[in-house]
């Protein structure tokens, strides 16, 4: 657990109401501020931008190289098998050939990190390539150099809940060499174009929003942890996320629990349109899972419904407890009521939860040698959600569902918090 909290990054910015500073790590979205006392949530609508600042320089003469920031869950189905592993890694977002290294290394983790503002000075370019779609694994081969993709056949990777942000590293321009601005000594010989380069994708907007964490609905304080996703009425029981510079109202479910010291733990309850394979009723999932049931008649009625956590864990809890939830298919009475017992926090949207269920079809699916080819043909579509909280009874170092019986480490969840 130590060396793991050595891996969050922190952000140092100014109070955007006092000018007081603060200091962020790179998962929290809810910060108070010591001065002033208002309390705000963060929100970009596509990805975070840092930079590393050099010490005691003006910005102004300095040019800035992007790298993608990638952690979260990566899954490689390949060979009637699902790898799993937790990604940590940076990646340089433009092709510059050997002339920037290709990778941050540990600079991030022992520098602090700043917002990038219009008001930041210097030259920021914008990516010339996606992380999204980039095989984890290749990232830190110092031969990468920018490459855009790679096609992988027979293969399907995922990315799942992904902490994603581009961070910028300084460099000078001094007698026809590159010069880094942080260590102050020359990198390499400038290659012609580079400075052509990075000049002509200038740096566009891309600003943060700070959401002032009141309900829209009745006016009173929200609540969450630091790194929720998700903010709780306890006044008016209404939960709320971010989107778009807004706050947008969540539809939710709590299953009661008589027991006080039961934590209650969210999750993304799907109806999914998935073309490429019967997957419409729980008859049709007894048949993919090839569960020992004998099929009803009843069950092609019933509507089967994908249960994903909607918090991050290590991949193969992530999946275990897919496959138990979305195989049990909880059935229990709920309400529309906060609880009084503690809510998780929401740490994995709802986009992440969908593009997880190809990767939980592959896992429940029997025989994989029939499902694994048609994985990448297999196309999933939203049809309808619910965040769905279900009770947990802690019980010494676990927290177990008192009717599927399903146990949580502590441990796991503490540690899915750092992902």
């Amino acid at each position: 657990m130590r060396n793991l909290s050595n891996q969050t990054w922190q952000i140092e910015f100014q109070c955007p109401q006092c000018g007081a500073p603060v200091t962020l790590e790179e998962t929290d979205r809810l910060f108070g501020c010591s001065y002033c006392r208002v309390r705000l949530y963060i929100s970009s609508r596509e990805y975070f931008r840092y930079y590393l600042a050099p010490p005691g320089a003006s910005l102004k003469d300095i040019l800035f190289i992007p790298y993608w920031r990638f952690r979260g869950m990566v899954f490689s189905c390949k060979d009637n098998d699902i790898q799993q592993r937790i990604a940590d890694t940076s990646l340089l977002a433009m092709n510059l050939g050997s002339s920037v290294p290709p990778t941050l290394g540990i600079r991030p983790q022992v520098l602090k990190l700043s917002f990038v503002t219009p008001e930041a000075g210097g030259v920021f370019p914008n990516p010339l390539c996606r992380f999204k779609g980039l095989a984890a694994g290749a990232s830190n081969s110092p031969g990468f150099a920018g490459e855009c993709g790679r096609k992988l056949p027979g293969y399907y990777e995922a990315f799942i809940g992904e902490t994603l942000s581009l961070i910028y590293s300084p460099i000078r321009i001094q007698g026809g060499m590159i010069h880094d601005a942080i260590l102050k000594r020359p990198l390499a010989a400038l290659p012609q174009d580079l400075t052509g380069a990075l000049t002509s994708n200038p740096y566009e907007e891309h600003s943060m929003e700070f959401l002032p964490t009141i309900c829209p609905h009745c006016g009173w304080d929200l609540q969450g942890e630091k790194d929720t996703l998700v903010l709780h009425c306890k006044n008016c029981d209404s939960l709320w996320e971010a989107e778009e510079g807004a706050l947008r109202k969540v539809d939710f479910e709590v299953v009661a629990s008589s027991e006080e010291s039961a934590v209650h733990l969210p999750f993304w309850r799907i109806r999914a349109r998935v073309t490429g394979l019967e997957l419409d009723s729980y008859a049709d999932l007894v048949e993919v899972a090839n569960l020992p049931k004998a099929v009803r008649s009843e069950w092609n009625r019933l509507p089967m419904f994908f249960w994903i956590p909607a918090f991050k864990v290590h991949p193969q809890l992530f999946l275990r407890l897919i496959k138990v939830l979305t195989i049990f298919q909880p059935q229990d009475e709920t309400q529309r009521q906060l609880p009084g017992s503690p809510l998780y926090p929401v740490t994995l949207p709802l986009g992440e939860a969908v593009e997880s269920i190809n990767v939980a079809i592959a896992n429940m699916a029997v025989p994989r040698r029939l499902i694994f080819p048609r994985l990448s043909e297999i196309q999933v579509s939203l049809e309808a959600h619910l965040l769905h909280y279900l009770p947990f009874i802690p019980r010494g170092g676990e927290l177990i569902h008192p009717s599927m019986q399903v146990s949580i480490d502590k441990n796991a969840l503490k540690m899915g918090r750092l992902i």
